[in-house]
């Protein structure tokens, strides 16, 4: 875009507070280059309301001061104030520049002194800075309700006699899988409120919105339709915005309310899996600045044990978000290990706990956490194994080769085996649902530690430990999804397999391209749960919208397409030795044993299969010989454009 020249004799603000020649075009050239917003004093005759230009430009000039010392804080472990240095600083990881949301976190607290921020302003200016930074990061925020904050928010609630039957679904459905409050304390304000009393607070109103929106979430598109008359899409839609209005009402950015950041966790670890929802990788960064802001990530002596256990839940289930954020994004854990001072939540069950009740030791065997604990615990075994070497000396992690993770995820199995999964009992269909669910996230485990990456030989991925890793994940998937007693638990894990899927379906078409290969072998179990998982998600019409789909039906109709040649060319091979059987048995008995007519009958035999291998393969543009320098290249580039596309968490 063309840049104009604005009146001479005049520089813009980020110029003059850094007393640098401008060249007075709109943007400059120095504030292009740093991309910061250029602007200028208004022009006026100095007889003019004398003075207001120079006001403005203090306060342009204070806001070009704070944009750039938020792009120059540290990262989110600065935001511990409670005067205790986190060991190992100095190995904190190297990051790209700050969002706005990240910076918020940085900035100090009105009640601290020694901060770069304080040591530049006085008092007067700081409240001014503090008002404008607020303001500038709502509207920065992925989601912004400043349009609707004003409106009244009854008609957004839903009415009192669904209030009741949410918070039971709620509790059948997702408490038990996402265990972030004491259910028998907010049971007392929701029976409250679905009696039509008023709402307590603001920081309840956040929560109750929140919960709304994940049973909802939790539910299929037939039960909401049953249950309220409505479709599930715009109950969603209705239940997000009474989250994020209540959010930005209740200044959740500076809210040191624990029950405003509850509210927030849960509606981002419900969200990370709505097609419509917040912007998880983002908002993931505000969530962890506030927990910190909050010391939950440090266990305060002096606090009761009901509130010490609240609080190592919040933390906990942030850290798990983290990690699966990450895993999907393909990025790293915002939370290193330096940070993690607080223990695991206790194995008890809510009943257990009270407010006013003194100390407590875990229960042994299964409790109402123990779902919650098990993902808790592979999460934080996770950061160990499925990120990178440099992630892994950041955090002060042994270094291990590949079969030493394998041989780490066996002990560790073994651990949560007898630990935990030991205690559950098959027939009942939670327990069940954690036993499945956890063999097959540590199955995904051995997953990322055997898929081959695009920097490590691009041109052949195919490995049989992985192929066999990934058959066995699929299996196990499927298990899980098709177990009906454990539907209404199944939103937590409704992720697409899209590494294993793209990997088979590759393996597929290679192997079946390789000569010698009867249809026989090729109906096994790697085909038909591939095809059954493949029909499964063709079914569902959101996960159309997801790039790798179009990439996933490429490589199945490929597969499809050798499968069909190589069963036309078996069926042709094994037609022709009763034809030449047959035309033997007609001829004379002299000629019956004739070695020449046998030799005709291979040569014709062997003409036939090679030209229908050749076909075969060219029907399918794939090699015959099967080496990794004939592959078909594009196939290649279509699985590792899958492969690339991120890894789904649980």
């Amino acid at each position: 875009m063309a840049r104009r020249v604005v009146a001479p004799g005049h520089s813009c603000f980020e110029c003059r507070r850094r007393k640098i020649k401008c060249d007075r075009s709109l943007p400059c050239s120095y504030c292009a280059r740093i991309k910061l917003k250029c602007s200028y004093p208004s022009w006026r005759s100095n007889k003019d309301t004398p003075g207001e230009s120079d006001l403005a430009a203090k306060v342009q000039a204070l806001e070009s001061t704070l944009q750039s010392l938020e792009q120059k804080i540290t990262r989110i472990g600065d935001l511990s104030h409670v005067n205790t240095e986190l060991p190992n600083r100095q190995h904190q990881v190297e990051r790209e520049p700050q969002s706005p949301i990240e910076a918020a976190h940085d900035l100090p607290n009105s009640g601290q002194s020694s901060t770069p921020i304080n040591s530049q302003l006085n008092s007067t200016q700081h409240d001014t800075v503090t008002r404008s930074t607020s303001s500038h990061l709502l509207q920065s925020l992925p989601f912004n309700s400043s349009s609707g904050a004003s409106q009244s928010l009854e008609t957004t609630h839903p009415p009192p006699s669904h209030i009741a039957f949410i918070w039971q679904t709620y509790l059948d459905a997702v408490d038990p899988l996402v265990k972030i409050f004491h259910a028998p304390s907010i049971q007392r304000h929701v029976m409250s409120i679905s009696q039509g009393r008023k709402m307590p607070d603001a920081a309840t109103e956040c929560l109750m919105f929140a919960i709304y929106y994940s049973t909802v979430f939790s539910m299929s598109i037939a039960e909401c339709r049953e249950e309220f008359g409505e479709e599930k899409v715009r109950l969603l839609q209705r239940y997000r915005e009474g989250v994020e209005r209540t959010l930005v009402r209740a200044n959740f950015l500076s809210s040191k309310d624990i029950t405003v950041l509850q509210a927030f966790v849960l509606y981002l670890i419900c969200g990370r899996l709505d097609e419509d929802g917040p912007d998880v990788p983002t908002l993931i960064g505000l969530a962890i600045g506030n927990a910190m802001k909050l010391s939950l990530h440090i266990d305060i002596p002096g606090l009761s044990t009901f509130e010490v256990e609240m609080r190592r839940r919040l933390w906990w289930q942030i850290c798990t978000l983290d990690v699966r954020v990450a895993e999907v994004s393909s990025s790293e854990p915002f939370i290193i290990q330096p940070s993690l001072h607080t223990e695991l939540p206790l194995n008890i069950n809510d009943i257990s706990l009270d407010p006013h009740i003194g100390e407590l030791s875990p229960q042994p065997g299964r409790s109402e956490m123990l779902l919650s604990l098990v993902r808790i615990e592979i999460s934080n075994f996770a950061r160990r194994i499925v990120f990178s070497d440099q992630f892994c000396r950041i955090n002060n992690f042994g270094m291990m080769n590949e079969a030493q993770k394998c041989q780490a995820i066996d002990e560790f199995k073994e651990r949560i085996e007898k630990q935990y999964l030991s205690h559950c009992h098959e027939a009942i269909p939670l327990d069940c649902l954690i036993i499945m669910s956890s063999r097959l996230i540590l199955a995904k485990l051995k997953l990322a530690v055997y898929k081959t990456r695009p920097n490590q030989h691009p041109e052949m991925p195919v490995r049989a430990n992985y192929k066999k890793a990934c058959e066995k994940f699929l299996e196990q998937a499927c298990e899980l999804r098709e177990y009906i007693r454990g539907h209404r638990w199944l939103w937590l894990f409704q992720y697409i397999e899209w590494d294993a899927l793209a990997y088979l379906l590759l393996d597929l078409c290679i192997t079946l391209s390789s000569p010698g290969l009867s249809s026989n072998e090729f109906i096994t179990t790697p085909w038909k749960v591939v095809d059954g998982i493949y029909k499964y998600w063709k079914q569902q019409p959101d996960v159309h919208r997801d790039r790798g789909w179009v990439k996933i039906e490429k490589l199945y109709s490929r597969a499809l397409s050798v499968k069909k040649s190589v069963q036309n060319a078996t069926q042709a091979f094994q037609a022709t030795p009763s034809y030449c059987s047959q035309e033997a048995h007609d001829q004379p008995e002299e000629l019956s044993n004739d070695t020449e007519m046998q030799q005709q009958c291979e040569s014709s035999l062997d003409s036939a299969s090679a030209e229908e291998a050749q076909s075969s393969a060219s029907a399918t543009e794939l090699p015959g010989a099967g080496t990794a320098c004939e592959w078909n290249a594009s196939l290649i580039e279509t699985y590792w454009e899958v492969a690339g596309h991120g890894n789904e968490g649980f």
